[in-house]
């Protein structure tokens, strides 16, 4: 080899030798970045796939109702509750009208008391203005929200009602009939044993609403 090329060899050596790190350091960067490009990519997708299962389960029980109806995201519920209440983003514009029974996946939840150009306000069932004619089996009744608790008043000592019975919206008054409300969970009598008082069961359906669906026709108008 002559020594013009030991010189080149040399130099091609040395300069390996201090590009050595950088080029470590650029692989070892570049491989980080993808990595953790990667694991953000993997955790978006699992938070849509999340939220899309979310929308699908929040929406779930509209299948079963045989009236019209709307979808909605919440707008805003006070984190204290005081009003016992939501907004939800849908209002005039989209057909919505006051006494709008509102469902989310579990059943009934609220009837809509307000109604604007772009969103509405919903008494929750746990309101206690919440008035409501219901069924339990084949016994009609009134839904009231007392004493912080969901009941139904009105039926009589001598009609049969059973734990578990079901209770749905009547045939009777100007609501969709058969909107599921919950099931009977506990049964007393009144002060004067004339009238059962009818605890009712909705589980734990009011405390994260994000998603709800409104019936907007009302009794008649399907």
């Amino acid at each position: 080899m002559t020594r013009q090329g030991r010189i080149v060899l040399c130099f091609i050596f040395i300069l390996a030798l201090f590009l050595k790190e950088e080029v470590y350091d650029f692989y070892f960067r570049s491989t980080k970045q993808l990595e953790t490009e990667q694991m953000i990519c993997e955790i978006k997708n699992q938070e849509i796939l999340e939220k899309y299962q979310e929308l699908v389960s929040s929406y779930g029980y509209e299948e079963a109702i045989s009236y019209p109806t709307e979808k909605s995201k919440v707008l805003f519920r006070d984190i204290y509750d005081l009003n016992h209440s939501i907004t939800i983003y849908k209002g005039k514009t989209e057909g919505i009208k006051e006494k709008n029974l509102v469902v989310n996946e579990q059943g009934l939840v609220g009837i809509v008391t307000q109604v604007n150009p772009h969103s509405s306000e919903v008494m929750l069932l746990n309101n206690e203005e919440l008035n409501l004619s219901v069924k339990v089996g084949k016994f009609y009744g009134i839904l009231k929200y007392e004493n912080n608790q969901l009941v139904v008043k009105g039926i009589d000592n001598k009609k049969q009602i059973s734990i578990g019975d079901e209770i749905v919206t009547s045939n009777i008054s100007i609501y969709p009939e058969n909107i599921y409300i919950g099931k009977v969970a506990k049964i007393e009598m009144d002060a004067y044993q004339i009238e059962q008082i009818i605890y009712v069961d909705i589980d734990k359906r009011l405390e994260e609403l994000k998603y709800v669906s409104i019936i907007t026709d009302l009794r008649g108008n399907q």
